[in-house]
Order: structure tokens, then sequence, then C-alpha cells
């Protein structure tokens, strides 16, 4: 078998989730391919490290792998190790500054830092290259909401919808807008499309707050059993529960 067919094999390894296996079929071999396919292995298989180590042998080899910088970064995000993972991702676009996946990735890295600002201008790019991807609008609109541009957030959300209306991600942002801008009524509504659509205990937590602020405190103890019922444990939720139990009485 040549390299090509061992890296097919190796793939339908992979597929099959036999991982350990596809990394002996890979053993030796020096393709850029097989170091990414031996990176994500160990990966599958909790093997950070040794991904790790397998990518930065691929970059020796082969110094201008933008793909090789992306997996690292995506790695070091996922351990939340965000001034790796922006190293890497850099690293990348150096290469590659067009790139569709590695632009999105930095925006959430630097979303995760809290360097909302710069963030959103990555997003922004991102957005330019794919109008449609509903996550990195909703990634734009949570920018704004952290630092409290509610009317901007209010506006990146309603693009979003323009895309995707029954985006329950989308709608409860929404709802939160209208909590903190005042809007109680609007946000009852929202949290309530939110649960048409994906019900959980966060949203019914959300839809109780908003009806306590509009003083529906009936329908809003209602709610916070719903949401005690998944998480019976949360304090946030007991918290809720407490005063509404006591208003109610």
């Amino acid at each position: 078998m040549d390299d090509e067919d061992l890296l097919e094999e190796a793939e339908r390894y992979i597929s099959e989730k036999n991982y350990e296996k596809a990394i002996r079929v890979l053993e030796g071999i020096e393709l850029p391919e097989a170091y990414a396919l031996r990176a994500n292995c160990y990966y599958s298989i909790n093997q950070k490290d040794k991904a790790i180590e397998e990518l930065k042998s691929g970059l020796k080899k082969f110094p201008f792998n933008h793909y090789f910088y992306y997996l690292l970064s995506l790695i070091y995000f996922n351990d939340k190790n965000y001034e790796e993972a922006l190293k890497e991702i850099e690293n990348a676009l150096a290469i590659i500054p067009y790139s569709f996946e590695y632009n999105k990735l930095k925006g959430k890295i630097l979303f995760e830092i809290g360097d909302y600002e710069n963030a959103y201008n990555v997003f922004a790019y991102v957005n330019k290259l794919k109008p449609d991807d509903i996550e990195t609008r909703l990634f734009k609109a949570e920018c704004f909401y952290r630092i409290g541009r509610y009317l901007d957030a209010l506006s990146e959300i309603n693009r979003g919808l323009s895309y995707d209306n029954k985006n329950p991600l989308l709608h409860f942002l929404k709802g939160k807008v209208y909590l903190e801008t005042g809007y109680y009524r609007l946000a009852i509504s929202e949290f309530k499309i939110v649960l048409s659509l994906k019900a959980s205990a966060e949203a019914y937590y959300y839809l109780a707050v908003a009806e306590y602020l509009n003083k529906e405190y009936k329908n809003a103890l209602d709610h916070i059993n719903e949401a005690l019922k998944e998480r019976p444990n949360d304090e946030r939720f007991k918290e809720l529960y407490s005063l509404l139990k006591n208003m109610n009485t």
C-alpha cells in the first residue's frame, strides 16, 4: 500500500471511531494530512499533549501549513488557554487572512477574553464573508449586549432573525435585551417564543424573572417551578422561588 492508500484506510478507521488503529496505520507517514489526522486521533482519545506534539512536529517539516496552526488554536481554545489560542490563530491568519473559519475562531477567542469591541470587528468581517451565518450574528449581538449597547444588540438580533426567525438563541438574547431596557411584556413574549422552540430551565427562569418584574406573580411562580423541575439545586432558581412563594401566600 502506498501512503495515499494508507491515508484512506486511516480515515475509514477514524469514521468508525477506531482511533488507535488509525494511528498505527498512519505511523511513519510524513505527509501533511498524516500529521493532521494523527493529531485529531490523539485529541479524540484525550491525549491532548500528543496531539499538540504531532502538530508542532508537522510545523517543523511544513512551516507554512496554516491548518496546523488552526488545529493548535482549536486545541488551546477548547482547553481555555486563550493566550496560546490567539497566538496560533494569528499565525494561521498571517498565511491565509481571508479564511472564514480562522477569522471566526479568532472572534470567539477575543469574545472569551472579554475584548468585545475587537471581537465584534472580526465577526463583522466574518459576516461579510458569509452573511447568513447565524452564529456569527449572534456573537455580534452578544458583544453589544455585554458592553451595554442594547439598541445595537437588538439591531443585530433582528438581522439574524431575518435569516432564521425560529432561532431560540436569538430570541433568548432578544428577551434579555428587553429585560435590561425595561420592556418586560416584550421580554415575556420573547421567552415564550424560546420555550415554544426549545424548552429549557434557563428559559423558564428568565420568563419567571420577566413576569415578576411585570408584577405577574402567579405566572412567575408557575414558571420558576418548571425551571426547578429540571435544576432543583440552582441557587438562582431557589432564590426566586422563595421570593415568589412569599408573595403568593
